[in-house]
């Protein structure tokens, strides 16, 4: 208890410092701008939900940025510690130093950066550096990127690095550039629609130091994109192709890999549609071929699977398959006008949500297995060939209805097919596929400007066709309630139960039970909790990691000047 109260201290008097005295401030023409954000976990030993003993105790994770601009120069540094990580985070980042530093200078016509720096081509198929603290992710690049813009409407980009591998860097090195036209802009076409265009390519090196395979040191990429967004509707389309590029995750194949994404959309007053499909085929790309997990990744592939925030049914989140899938997502949406039978004074809006990712049609050539420790493949993949394997479906639908002014609901209700095989055990076989279906009811009232309630109401109903028995398979059917009370301008208060009580085992059946308060002011927020949390995987934006269950306090502090 004495570490906790240590901790906290010392966290509310550095939240009270950076309160006061971090306000925006110029020196010498110049001005002055950042943010901190500070997290920390006590842990508890629960050996029913399986919560391990953490031996200091508390974990804490917790950076601070600092920039600087004064006229056409922009500069900047970021501190980060990991002392120690909190669990679930790659304990590789143990440690404390300045992990991101750049200078940049800003022109109308040029834009040169040095040092570290984000970017993106495309829709990230063979390019997007970035990063998610949630998941302790962060690819930044370290290097020099130059941006030219000769013209309105005509971007180029061009740069060069190494990624970020926890406190050093990648050993490959990264080289690439990137077309951007923005069509209508730079031909001054007299439409309302945005026709757009594009062109990337990134070339990776790294030396062939491999005793048993001849590893290729180059590896080219490169990408073609078109799009149109117009009043009432948007297509757009990219493909992708990577030459060779055998590598830790995919098995060492010699295959060169490519993908596919096309996107439409059609939306008028009260109606919205929507189609996304891809196909990715051996396009995990990464600027180190040993590297795994979700360390080095270049490529990246939006997911086309609905990002569920219901906590019950995102214990079954997709994870992008970088090495093969083939998919789509469909969803319309409808607004009941207001006055008819079923919308009501305010309307009603119906979303219908569908998706569906499997395997892709392969075909294996040649296996040589002469490398002893090693064995290099390659295989035939048509380029619409869709294998037989089902690895997520999902069906939702969302029905929201304002029934006054001070209240207003909806009801969800969710089908997920998922299939643990491949998404959370790397094709090691007899876990099966996961039936989980979901029914949520919640609603909002308005007592005043002031005070607002949301309550919601989650049940889970779960099914697996597992040949093998263990406490992960058998743990059933779940029960949620929340309660959340907004409190303006400032204070925020949750509590929330989620109960296992379809478990097989009824040590099992446990209550996970949370409670948080938030203060927020101004650019700072002040946020305490106290609870039990479920082992799983945590997803954002298609890409995952593991999370262990753990019980004990929560501690979070953010603010901005």
């Amino acid at each position: 208890m004495k570490k906790i109260l240590h901790t906290l201290t010392l966290s509310i008097v550095l939240f009270c410092f950076i309160s006061i005295e971090a306000s925006s401030q110029s020196i010498n023409g110049g001005q002055f701008s950042g943010n901190i954000s500070i997290e920390a976990q006590t842990y508890k030993k629960d050996t029913i939900i399986e919560a391990a003993k953490v031996p200091e105790q508390i974990q804490s994770n917790g950076f601070f940025n600092l920039n600087y601009i004064n006229g056409p120069i922009t500069a900047g540094i970021r501190y980060e510690y990991y002392l120690n990580p909190l669990s679930g985070i790659d304990s590789r980042y143990k440690g404390q130093d300045i992990a991101y530093k750049y200078i940049s200078y800003n022109t109308d016509f040029l834009e040169i950066t040095a040092g570290n720096y984000y970017e993106q081509f495309g829709s990230g198929l063979i390019f997007r550096s970035y990063e998610e603290r949630a998941l302790g992710y962060d690819n930044a690049m370290n290097g020099a990127r130059v941006k030219v813009h000769p013209t309105n409407g005509l971007t180029l980009t061009g740069i060069v690095g190494t990624q970020r591998n926890f406190w050093s860097t990648s050993e490959g090195i990264v080289r690439g550039g990137d077309l951007d036209l923005q069509i209508s802009e730079l031909f001054s076409l007299n439409t309302t629609s945005n026709i757009f265009a594009g062109a990337s390519v990134i070339s990776t090196y790294q030396a062939d130091k491999d005793i048993f395979l001849k590893m290729p040191e180059n590896v080219l990429a490169w990408s073609g994109r078109l799009g149109i967004i117009g009043t009432s509707f948007n297509i757009d389309a990219e493909y992708a192709y990577k030459y060779n590029n055998p590598n830790a995750t995919n098995n060492y194949t010699y295959n060169p890999g490519y993908g596919f994404i096309v996107n439409t959309a059609y939306f008028t007053k009260g109606l919205s549609a929507s189609l996304n499909i891809h196909k990715i085929d051996n396009m995990d790309f990464r600027s180190d071929r040993y590297a795994q997990g979700t360390q080095q990744i270049l490529s990246f592939v939006p997911p086309l699977t609905k990002q569920h925030t219901y906590r019950l049914i995102s214990m079954y989140p997709y994870a992008t398959q970088l090495n093969g899938e083939a998919g789509l997502q469909a969803e319309l949406a409808y607004k009941l006008p207001k006055g008819s039978i079923f919308g009501g004074k305010y309307g009603t809006d119906l979303t219908l949500n569908y998706s569906r990712v499997q395997s892709i049609d392969t075909t294996h050539t040649y296996t040589d297995t002469t490398a002893h420790l090693k064995s290099c493949t390659t295989y035939d993949s048509p380029l619409f060939g869709i294998g037989d394997n089902l690895y997520f479906q999902d069906i939702n639908l969302n029905i929201s209805h304002k029934f006054s002014s001070v209240f207003k609901g909806s009801l969800s209700l969710i089908n997920i097919i998922y299939n643990k095989d491949i998404l959370e055990n790397e094709g090691v076989p007899n876990s099966g596929k996961v039936n989980a279906n979901l029914i949520m009811a919640d609603g909002t009232y308005k007592f005043s400007t002031n005070y607002a309630l949301k309550c919601e109401i989650q049940h889970l109903w779960s099914k697996q066709d597992s040949s093998i028995t263990s406490h992960d398979v058998i743990n059933g059917n779940w029960f949620g309630i929340m309660a959340e009370l907004t409190i303006s301008p400032g204070w925020f208060i949750s509590l929330y139960d989620d109960w296992n009580y379809g478990n097989d085992n009824e040590e099992r059946r446990v209550h996970y039970l949370n409670t948080n308060i938030a203060y927020t002011r101004g650019a700072s927020r002040f946020a305490l909790g106290y609870g039990k949390q479920r082992s799983g995987i945590l997803c954002v934006g298609g890409v995952c990691r593991q999370v262990p269950a753990s019980n004990g306090f929560y501690l979070s502090i953010t603010s901005s000047f």
